[in-house]
């Protein structure tokens, strides 16, 4: 399978997992193309109980095996964190953003998802804890 082809598989993969959740995906990778922006490929939006909308822009990676450690997404996920800390110094502190994820493809185990936060990064689903997030039923 090409490069691009597996991206595209995995899109749809990810758009699937957030429509499970009860978000509205949108693919953006095809339309986002410049360095001045944080190159996601998904962004999603669902609308909460309150009224309000969460809003979610996702960042697909490719990993050859799970992240053991924040230190190791650390580095993995430099470039992305190093963005979206240039995105938080433009917003007011009491502003909330949209939120802003890496998913990490990993062979048979589906997604190993992190949120990068004004505090860094942080776990959000492991491979250990995604019967309902494999593969097979994405």
């Amino acid at each position: 399978m090409s490069a691009v082809r597996r991206m595209q598989v995995l899109e749809q993969q990810a758009g699937k997992i957030l429509i499970s959740l009860g978000y509205e995906p949108v693919i953006v990778s095809n339309f986002v193309r410049s360095c001045r922006y944080i190159a996601f490929h998904l962004t999603a939006n669902k609308k909460l109980d309150d009224g309000t909308i969460d809003s979610v822009m996702v960042k697909l990676k490719i990993s050859l095996h799970p992240l053991e450690s924040l230190e190791e997404a650390t580095v993995f996920c430099s470039d992305e964190i190093a963005s979206v800390k240039k995105f938080f110094e433009r917003l007011p502190p009491d502003e909330k953003p949209f939120r802003f994820e890496v998913w990490l493809s990993i062979p048979l185990n589906g997604f190993q998802q992190f949120e990068i936060t004004r505090e860094g990064i942080r776990e959000i689903r492991s491979p250990g804890d995604r019967a309902s997030f494999t593969r097979g039923d994405s």
